[in-house]
């Protein structure tokens, strides 16, 4: 929606996948799982798929405890929103209505009709963004979608929509008024008007911008995000020019602070790009593919590697390193089984404050208050 000539720009690349989305397909798969396992029985949790391995996208994962646990978390996030209400899981949901576009539709993970309330939820497996659910156009769509498919079963007054990262223990919750949402349907169907009637020229309708241009396919040969960089950065062409930065005005500074995420991503882009030319056979001027750092060595077989220790009476301490488990760890194996045990063990953990970091002043997390150094010293003078 908010760059119309990406559709065009980003057709002619192909759609590819990382192991990391593929890890997220598994997730998504073994949610579904659980919250159909015990629809009917929140009681009930006797699914057991530890150390099943899935293939998704070209990938095999192994089930780990680790994704066990995250799963049963979001899990269990639905349950308590499904409590009074009825749970449709991995929904189909068709928003071609509502934007005008045929065959526009998505799937939901979790939709949940309670009363004059409908509640969708997105489970998001990754680490990396957090994401929230306040005006995500993604969300919104599937909830229209949503609404669109279900809206002769009640008479809905409110949407609420859901997004869960268990990884990152987030759950943001946005609950808006049918219209309202309506009214962004509406908007968004001007968008795809927009891209429909655009040039086919790929040059249209480009509006870079962080958000926009941060899943983009097309961003390494994107003109527009091309001029936005060279007009961010024309008056920091070599590093002499960084070495007055102390002088350049607050405003000025943070002027440019919007625009480094930009720049970074499209950077990314271009080295995701030549990589991706040269993994493919083709060729870019100046550079090449060399074999980089080799891995860690591992044994090829530790139960033979084990014999073969033992053979040389090798002492167990020497043999073997042993660690305790970590907190992490202990709190999976603890906390639910025995949380009077857990409170216990919770008392002997210590964790660090997070180190400062730079965020927009939009960020929800308080400012922190920091002295500089000849503020301390001139409190020691008084």
């Amino acid at each position: 929606m908010a760059c119309p000539g990406s559709v065009a720009l980003e057709a002619p690349f192909p759609d590819t996948s990382s192991s990391y989305a593929a890890e997220g397909t598994v997730a998504h798969t073994l949610a579904a799982l659980r919250l159909m396992e015990y629809r009917d029985d929140p009681v009930r949790f006797s699914l057991d798929q530890l150390s099943t391995v899935y293939e998704a996208d070209g990938f095999n994962f192994t089930v780990s405890e680790g994704m066990i646990a995250h799963v049963e978390d979001y899990a269990r996030l639905v349950l308590q929103y499904r409590e009074g209400g009825q749970l449709l899981v991995e929904q189909r949901v068709n928003f071609s209505p509502v934007i005008g576009v045929p065959d526009s539709f998505g799937t939901s993970d979790a939709i949940i009709i309670k009363g004059g309330e409908l509640i969708v939820i997105d489970l998001k497996y990754g680490m990396g963004v957090q994401v929230d659910a306040a005006e995500n156009e993604q969300l919104q769509l599937y909830a229209l979608g949503a609404l669109n498919d279900y809206d002769m079963l009640s008479d809905f007054s409110v949407v609420t929509m859901v997004i869960h990262q268990p990884r990152k223990n987030h759950v943001s919750e946005w609950s808006v008024p049918v219209q309202d949402l309506r009214a962004f349907g509406r908007k968004a169907a001007e968008a795809a008007q927009t891209v429909l009637d655009a040039p086919k020229s790929p040059f249209g309708n480009l509006v870079p911008g962080e958000k926009q241009c941060r899943w983009c396919k097309a961003k390494a040969v994107c003109p527009a995000l091309k001029d936005e960089v060279q007009a961010s950065t024309a008056l920091a062409a070599s590093p002499d020019d960084f070495r007055d930065l102390h002088d350049v005005p607050s405003d000025n500074l943070g002027a440019a602070m919007d625009k480094v995420a930009l720049i970074e991503g499209w950077c990314l882009a271009i080295r995701a790009e030549v990589e991706r030319r040269l993994f493919a056979g083709g060729s870019v001027e100046g550079y090449k593919l060399v074999e980089g750092r080799r891995g860690n060595r591992s044994w090829v077989d530790e139960k033979d590697t084990e014999a073969l220790f033992k053979s040389f009476r090798l002492k167990q301490d020497e043999m073997y390193d042993l660690k305790l488990i970590s907190p992490t760890k202990a709190e999976k194996l603890i906390k639910d089984k025995s949380p009077k045990r857990w409170a216990k063990v919770d008392g002997l953990i210590s964790r660090s404050d997070g180190k400062p970091s730079v965020a927009p002043v939009t960020d929800k997390r308080p400012a922190l208050a920091i002295t500089s150094v000849a503020d301390d010293f001139r409190d020691r003078d008084e």
